[in-house]
């Protein structure tokens, strides 16, 4: 395999009706496509170095999500997971991208498995770390210091440049720092409504029991390091999922949290193995981005 500084990346724009996309690609577009979907707090430069790795042998694309860094809505727009399913489906239908398989961190799983519900006919198989979009008891309330943070009533704001330089006052100042910079994911984990977010209400676009409707293979990859957050994230999905392999990886200081020798191949012995399953479902009605609660 060639190393990492010799697979040259390339990157695209286009227009479509939900917005500008943004991507990166790499590989040769006759191989097999990999579309990997980046976290809440990052973009698709998260992936770049996983993608030199893996573009010998794959067409790999990275799109920004709509919102995120170099990808823009038409317009002013309430940021949903629908939203970006469909800005997802537009810019892969425009690059004559029938089939894929998706590998998604975060925020970028919960799109992945609802473009997979949505558009069963054109994933192959799916790959997420740390994924959101699912309701658990032990993850209820962990996003109060971030709506803290953000929200536009909230005195805290006002009260951080007086906390003084210690470490915590200066966490909560990073913290601040990396939310404002990433308001469409701030507006879709946790800005959006209140009720839903609250109680019984969590169905929308929550994935909760349509995971078990997922019939292609699916690899839940995690840091043999990882923090108690992406632990509990990673087991909620598999308690939902009934076609699942877990697997335990080598952490490391990366956007992914893991080492990406080991993620990528981990993730070529997954792909390698289930080349041959292409099993196919009806997919389940499409959520409208004006009607979904969400989360």
């Amino acid at each position: 395999m060639p190393l990492s500084a010799e697979i040259p990346l390339r990157t695209g724009r286009i227009k479509l009706p939900p917005g500008t996309m943004f991507w990166h690609e790499g590989g040769k577009s006759q191989a097999e496509t990999v579309v990997f979907l980046h976290g809440s707090w990052h973009d698709s430069t998260q992936w770049l170095p996983l993608m030199q790795r893996l573009a010998p042998g794959y067409h790999c694309l990275a799109p920004d999500l709509l919102g995120f860094g170099e990808s823009w809505p038409q317009g002013k727009t309430t940021y949903s997971v629908a939203l970006q399913v469909e800005a997802l489906h537009s810019l892969l239908s425009a690059l004559r991208i029938h089939r894929c398989r998706l590998v998604a961190h975060s925020l970028g799983a919960w799109v992945a498995a609802q473009y997979a519900l949505t558009y069963p006919d054109r994933v192959q198989s799916l790959a997420v770390l740390a994924p959101e979009g699912v309701s658990d008891r032990a993850l209820r309330g962990r996003w109060r210091r971030d709506r803290w943070l953000v929200a536009p009533w909230s005195p805290l704001p006002l009260v951080l440049p007086w906390l003084g330089k210690g470490p915590w006052a200066r966490a909560l100042r990073d913290r601040r720092r990396c939310l404002r910079q990433h308001s469409a994911a701030c507006q879709m984990l946790f800005r959006r409504r209140a009720a839903a977010i609250n109680g019984e209400l969590l169905q929308g676009e929550l994935l909760q029991q349509r995971l078990e409707m997922l019939g292609w293979p699916i690899l839940a990859l995690e840091s043999a390091a990882a923090d108690p957050t992406a632990h509990r994230l990673t087991q909620a999905w598999l308690r939902l999922l009934s076609n699942s392999q877990h697997q335990t990886i080598s952490p490391a200081d990366t956007p992914l949290g893991v080492g990406e020798g080991d993620c990528a191949a981990a993730l070529e012995a997954f792909m390698g193995t289930n080349r041959a399953k292409q099993t196919k479902f009806s997919a389940p009605p499409a959520i409208a981005p004006s009607s979904a609660p969400g989360i």
